[in-house]
């Protein structure tokens, strides 16, 4: 697996700072770097979404189950789901890891596979990711900034091997968020109701969106 990824805010712009006098630095005044700067570990850009997912390491990783489903293409974005599910398992390193069969459930529920289902003008992609989402996992003072992205663009998200990675990564943040409502680990129905922002809603909704997800995630464990 490569590991060029970058991480969170450092300081780069020059500045001028005031130092005390010295054979060194005899007129007292330095420059102090002062722009962000990422260090390595904490963020992906579009380039490094595809340089991660080319060169992955595939040989231990867990694909969804397959031909369980029989929307169009429900089988074509195993690998990214599969590669993704085992990148950020590792990254946050957590005893219960996300099963990739959750996050094809999840894509089945919220677009049938389709990438740009233009069902909800505030949603897109195949995981319909809000505009809400696609900032807060790019702020580097955010409530996600133990791991954000940078440069993605509102249509970006119509590709999957972006809106995949995005997904992932937002559903370890949901499962943090998820706990803390529970206080205890959720379990995988309530992971998704979190990620779906209904997890303590009394909306007539909840049920018919859960409905969706548990018949689409009962086929892929048949």
């Amino acid at each position: 697996m490569t590991k060029k990824i970058r991480k969170t805010v450092t300081t780069v712009r020059e500045h001028p700072m005031h130092v005390p006098v010295s054979e060194k630095n005899p007129t007292g005044i330095t420059i102090r770097d002062r722009h962000l700067r990422r260090l390595k570990g904490t963020y992906l850009d579009t380039t490094e979404m595809e340089s991660i997912f080319k060169n992955y390491d595939r040989k231990s990783i867990i694909y969804p189950a397959k031909g369980k489903l029989k929307h169009k293409n429900a089988d074509k974005y195993d690998e990214e789901i599969a590669v993704w599910s085992d990148y950020f398992n590792k990254k946050f390193n957590i005893t219960n890891p996300l099963d990739p069969d959750v996050v094809k459930a999840l894509i089945d529920s919220e677009s049938d596979f389709r990438v740009d289902p233009r069902e909800n003008n505030k949603a897109f992609g195949i995981t319909q990711v809000t505009l809400g989402t696609l900032k807060v996992v790019q702020d580097p003072k955010g409530e996600a900034k133990d791991f954000i992205f940078e440069k993605i663009r509102q249509k970006d998200l119509k590709n999957p091997s972006i809106a995949i990675p995005i997904t992932v990564r937002w559903l370890f943040r949901k499962r943090v968020t998820a706990m803390d409502k529970l206080k205890r680990e959720p379990n995988h129905e309530e992971l998704i109701l979190e990620y779906k922002g209904l997890l303590k809603s009394d909306s007539k909704y909840k049920d018919a969106a859960l409905r969706k997800y548990k018949e689409a995630y009962a086929k892929l464990k048949k």
